[in-house]
């Protein structure tokens, strides 16, 4: 009896220390990831692909980024309300996770826009990157079940690989932005890759 009552102690007390484990697995993802999209919050972003920066700096490889922009968010907040732009920007969260390898990194930069850190991947790769995500966004209508109709969803993405042993990340993003600027100065629904001279 004392042996099952050991076993019983031993058994509580495992389970009990995987619950423990559990919740600070939850409390240490809760302080990096942005709770609408699930992608990591813009400062932890900085964070990581800063290191990836010099990571690349160090080695000599390609580092390139992507600054994805919900086209028309505020429209689809006016017509359809903030839960539908919610939806529109998990919508896009969701292909963007899926167009990315494990060690890409992904995060919510601003309130419509997310960013992808693509290590070890030049301008050719991050390009393909653009495509394949914006094709998949367009080719899958959101769907709004409280109001009984889809909309259809775009993105504009900007392009910037880095040039430099002396870049860091802000340089790198900046020169995405300037990219995507570019092409929303064109229009929506388009992926524009940064030039040097633009």
């Amino acid at each position: 009896m004392l042996i099952i009552l050991g076993v019983l102690l031993l058994l509580t007390i495992i389970w009990q220390w995987q619950q423990i484990r559990q919740l600070r697995v939850q409390l240490l993802n809760s302080g990096l990831t942005d709770q609408l999209t699930g992608l990591y919050h813009r400062h932890h972003l900085m964070t990581l692909a800063e290191h990836e920066i010099n990571r690349a700096q160090r080695s000599n490889i390609k580092v390139s980024a992507l600054i994805i922009d919900l086209d028309y968010c505020a429209k689809i907040n006016h017509q359809f309300g903030h839960y539908a732009g919610d939806l529109a920007l998990q919508h896009l969260a969701k292909f963007a996770n899926e167009s990315i390898r494990d060690f890409d990194l992904a995060g919510r930069f601003s309130g419509e826009e997310i960013v992808l850190i693509l290590p070890n991947t030049d301008e050719a790769g991050a390009l393909v990157v653009a495509e394949r995500l914006r094709a998949k966004v367009k080719q899958h209508p959101l769907v709004l079940s409280q109001h009984k109709e889809t909309i259809s969803v775009s993105v504009t993405i900007g392009i910037a690989t880095l040039q430099t042993e002396t870049e860091t990340i802000e340089d790198l993003l900046l020169a995405a932005d300037t990219a995507l600027q570019c092409a929303m100065q064109q229009g929506i629904d388009r992926v524009h890759v940064f030039q040097p001279s633009s």
